[in-house]
């Protein structure tokens, strides 16, 4: 039997030799690729213009990275252009961050641009999509020697700031579920660059179709988390608690503090002919910066109450700003679906306006746990 053991091994050696040679035929070195990781889109003149950014892999050359863009009527119509413009294989499967451009958010559908993205199956829809406040060829020209590459860079402080409910994180695949889902409608995080940095501003809210609707600053993203029941423990968020007039270059009045597990319940319901949501939040909290006089220790409850009052007031103000645009990024129209299926299926169609109709019952009960190790 051992010239059948040996058989055996010479047959699995030669199947792993033909492998590697096969590999070995097909391997591509990184010098002489090109691997887009950032797109940008915009339109300027009533074109469709996009920005690529792709790092360079020598060492021979000082600047890291290699950015081109053009005018073109669709992302593949494109490709020749792109590879026009840079050498080697250009491998466009892999972006790291979709930024879109404020003046095309103004277009109904935009969204069907990055149609290639999800029709080509190599394509990746793990892509961060971000929106841009200003010209995207600022962004995609903006070099600063203290930062990684743009795309990385990028990725990093979106991933970072949706960790910490200061923006949200939605990928391609994710906004392509947001905006066919007629129960709610979409959000994607928002960036800028201001005083020659690029930075995180917060959250852009979009109609049904895609369209810009209103900006959300962090601690509105922060209580739009909340209302969603998606913010993690540790989420910061700062209130006045007294109603102090006076001029200082810092905030005497206001009270910071960090939530501990959250709960929040949401209630639906139909009276009146319209919509009806209640909803509750409960948290222990942790004082993490005073500067007014008031003693925490023997008043924690009447402190608790104040910023519970904030809070709630924040929210109703939040709501109402959404209601205002005729848009739902809490996807609320998920209770209506779930528990009033009938008279959602009547207004299903335009939930957004529906739901600026609807009446809210906020209530927040915030409880002191720990004051910090100073008084």
């Amino acid at each position: 039997m051992k010239w059948v053991g040996k058989f055996i091994i010479s047959g699995v050696s030669f199947i792993l030799l033909a492998a590697l040679v096969g590999c070995a035929n097909d391997k591509t070195n990184l010098e002489d690729a090109t691997v887009p990781l950032a797109l940008g889109l915009d339109v300027k003149d009533k074109k469709l213009h996009y920005y690529i950014s792709a790092p360079v892999f020598s060492k021979d050359i000082q600047k890291k990275s290699r950015e081109g863009g053009g005018i073109a009527e669709g992302l593949r119509q494109s490709r020749n252009q792109q590879d026009a413009q840079f050498p080697g294989s250009l491998a466009g499967r892999n972006f790291q961050v979709v930024i879109v451009g404020k003046q095309l958010l103004q277009y109904k559908d935009w969204f069907k641009v990055l149609d290639v993205m999800f029709r080509d199956p190599r394509n990746t829809i793990t892509d961060r999509i971000i929106a841009f406040d200003g010209p995207m060829a600022d962004i995609f020209n903006f070099q600063a020697k203290d930062q990684p590459p743009l795309p990385l860079f990028i990725k990093a402080i979106i991933d970072s700031g949706s960790r910490s409910s200061a923006t949200v994180k939605t990928t391609a695949q994710e906004l392509h579920r947001q905006l066919y889902d007629r129960a709610m409608t979409p959000s994607i995080s928002e960036i800028k660059i201001e005083n020659n940095k690029i930075m995180l501003k917060g959250t852009t809210l979009l109609s049904r179709k895609g369209e810009y609707r209103t900006s959300l600053t962090y601690q509105e993203t922060s209580l739009l988390h909340i209302l969603k029941n998606e913010a993690e423990p540790g989420v910061s968020l700062t209130f006045p608690v007294d109603d102090l007039q006076q001029s200082l270059p810092f905030n005497i009045d206001k009270v910071s503090f960090s939530l501990g597990d959250i709960s929040v319940k949401t209630k639906s319901s139909h009276e009146n002919g319209r919509f009806q949501f209640n909803i509750k939040v409960k948290s222990i909290v942790s004082i993490t910066e005073k500067f007014l006089e008031f003693e925490l220790l023997g008043n924690s409850e009447e402190m608790a109450n104040k910023l519970s009052k904030e809070m709630k007031k924040s929210m109703e103000a939040l709501i109402k700003k959404c209601q205002n645009y005729n848009i739902d990024p809490f996807g609320y129209g998920f209770y209506a679906r779930a528990y009033q299926y009938p008279l959602y299926k009547e207004a299903q169609a335009d939930w957004g306006k529906e739901l600026s109709r609807a009446h809210f019952d906020v209530e927040v009960d915030l409880r002191i746990g720990a004051t910090g190790a100073v008084e």
